[in-house]
């Protein structure tokens, strides 16, 4: 139940500028499995292409913290948790809302253009 749409209207600590945002229902999707769907799409590459989820942060406790309660009833808090996953800055929140940014990197390549000039 992922719904990808380019930002432009939340408020977060987030620049909306090339912001991307998807939602799903926290009660029943996992918030990890999201997250790499979202990811995949974004670079229109297949799920099993992108960097482990693992390395950068627990899958398992992030389903966790954003599923149902052992017992299956609704989590009933609000927050988010926000962290780096390869090339994007994410943050996802309580009420199923994942946002990504893509961090900047610093390439060689506008290094050697300053080098050319001398």
């Amino acid at each position: 139940m992922t719904n990808h749409t380019p930002s432009n209207d939340e408020n977060h600590d987030q620049s909306d500028h090339d912001t991307h945002r998807t939602e799903f229902d926290p009660s029943t999707d996992s918030a990890s499995e999201e997250l790499i769907t979202a990811i995949a799409t974004l670079n229109d590459a297949d799920p099993a292409e992108l960097a482990l989820l693992a390395e950068f942060v627990d899958p398992e406790a992030l389903d966790a913290l954003f599923g149902p309660q052992m017992d299956g009833t609704p989590r009933d808090t609000t927050g988010h948790v926000v962290f780096n996953y390869d090339a994007y800055h994410v943050r996802i929140d309580s009420n199923g809302k994942i946002s990504l940014r893509r961090t900047e990197v610093e390439t060689g390549s506008e290094r050697s253009l300053s080098d050319d000039d001398e």
